[in-house]
């Protein structure tokens, strides 16, 4: 059976041509060019005259043509052209690829590679499903989901992030979101997201965590401080006791039996969203967090890494993976000591503003108190802001962390409790409240 034959048959035959509109199925879709040419008539009369071309209508056209009668749904025959698509697109790719792997180009491969993930990312854009709902219809949908919204009030709707307070405003890590964690020098927004990867992984969930800032090594010592309760500084420096040793191999031996948790510290894979996109697909995580997204390299040609430019692609291209991908992205990013003298704003992100304007969420962390050199190694507990700063589609809020690396602990502090010690250790009123939230945000 010719599917593009098919298809056209079942548009000419039952008028079915704004399901494949709908379904953006393209002339590009259609490999023979006397098919092209009659599904690009068959559009250019609807958008004319504002009805698809009938059998009369087409037979005058094309009185050459015979169309035939089909029992499949449209749906069956838009399916198999999008795979046959996807199929022309990536072999398109790969061809490309070749030619570069058979150049004497220096930049041979790394053009072999763009290709291939370029291809990658135009099939999954060019023959995605579209997600179009009719709103007002939904009214039995849409009562169902308040009322269990009413029933669960600060419910998660998504994946925890492990810190109640941050869950109850947020409804955790949603499908599509990009979250976007921001944070000053030594602010512990990296050891935060890192937490907060851990907490996906123990709701059997798994998390791919992308590191442009520490390796392999430095992910797995903390993850193993945090998981065991044993210092970091004994751990890095294999200075731990006997007891130590069991609560270390106690950890592992729950990590052994659980889902996979990705640590990735691929730079030359992960770079671009591309390179991403493909460790989505190969590991099919749950959520995908990225530590120094400012560290990326953007697809577009002849601009300067590192850009506003270029950082503002990879910020739009993050948002539109996640949406794609149907997960949360989070990634870290820095923020400016000069403009968050008086607390971090959304216009603290260094580099390009993109980072805000386009995340779901803004969260943010910053150090209370002096810093250390290194924060990592000290046996005292450090405080940290964790906060709420931006949100689409909810409250503000902040909350306190107590980092301590030498326990292999971080807590979330209740806040009335944490206003009533940093009272007593400034002798004035605190500006934060006992429920920890600020106000909402009206975008």
């Amino acid at each position: 059976m010719d599917v593009q034959l098919a298809l056209l048959s079942k548009v000419v035959l039952d008028g079915e041509l704004t399901a494949v509109v709908n379904a953006r199925i393209t002339g590009d879709f259609f490999t023979d060019d006397r098919y092209r040419r009659v599904y690009e008539y068959m559009t250019k009369h609807w958008q004319d005259y504002g009805v698809a071309p009938d059998a009369s209508v087409m037979l005058a056209a094309f009185p050459a043509m015979e169309w035939l009668e089909h029992p499949q749904p449209i749906e069956y025959f838009i399916d198999a052209l999008r795979e046959r698509r996807k199929k022309s697109i990536l072999t398109e790719g790969l061809n490309q690829a070749a030619q570069h792997l058979q150049s004497q180009d220096p930049d041979s491969v790394d053009q072999m590679e763009r290709a291939m993930q370029d291809s990658l990312i135009q099939a999954r854009l060019e023959t995605a499903t579209a997600f179009d709902i009719d709103f007002s219809s939904r009214k039995e949908e849409l009562l169902n989901r308040l009322l269990d919204r009413k029933e669960n009030p600060g419910h998660l709707r998504g994946i925890s992030t492990g810190f109640r307070g941050i869950d109850y405003v947020t409804g955790g890590l949603q499908p599509e979101q990009f979250i976007v964690l921001l944070g000053t020098i030594k602010s512990f927004k990296s050891a935060t997201m890192l937490a907060m990867a851990l907490a996906v992984h123990e709701q059997a969930k798994v998390p791919l965590f992308i590191g442009f800032e520490m390796s392999n090594v430095e992910q797995e010592d903390r993850l193993l401080s945090l998981i065991a309760g044993v210092s970091l500084t004994n751990i890095m420096n294999g200075t731990y006791g006997p007891r130590d040793e069991r609560k270390i191999i106690q950890a592992m031996d729950r990590i052994e039996a659980m889902r996979a948790f990705i640590l990735s510290s691929d730079i030359a894979s992960a770079t671009t969203v591309g390179g991403v996109q493909a460790k989505i697909q190969e590991y099919q995580p749950d959520v995908v967090f990225i530590d120094g997204a400012y560290f990326m390299q953007s697809s577009l040609h002849d601009v300067e890494p590192g850009s506003a430019f270029a950082l503002t692609d990879i910020s739009r291209s993050l948002k539109r993976l996640a949406q794609s991908s149907k997960i949360p992205i989070v990634i870290t990013t820095q923020a400016s000591l000069k403009t968050s003298k008086n607390g971090l704003t959304a216009g603290s992100a260094m580099y390009t503003q993109a980072w805000g304007q386009d995340c779901d969420v803004l969260l943010g962390v910053e150090r209370m108190g002096e810093r250390q050199a290194d924060e990592s190694t000290s046996n005292q507990p450090v405080n940290v802001k964790f906060r709420v700063i931006e949100s689409r589609s909810g409250p503000r809020k902040e909350v306190v962390l107590e980092w301590d690396w030498h326990n292999g602990t971080v807590e979330e502090l209740d806040p009335a409790v944490m206003k009533e010690r940093l009272d007593r250790r400034t002798g004035q009123a605190s500006n934060i409240s006992e429920d920890g939230t600020e106000g909402y945000d009206d975008d």
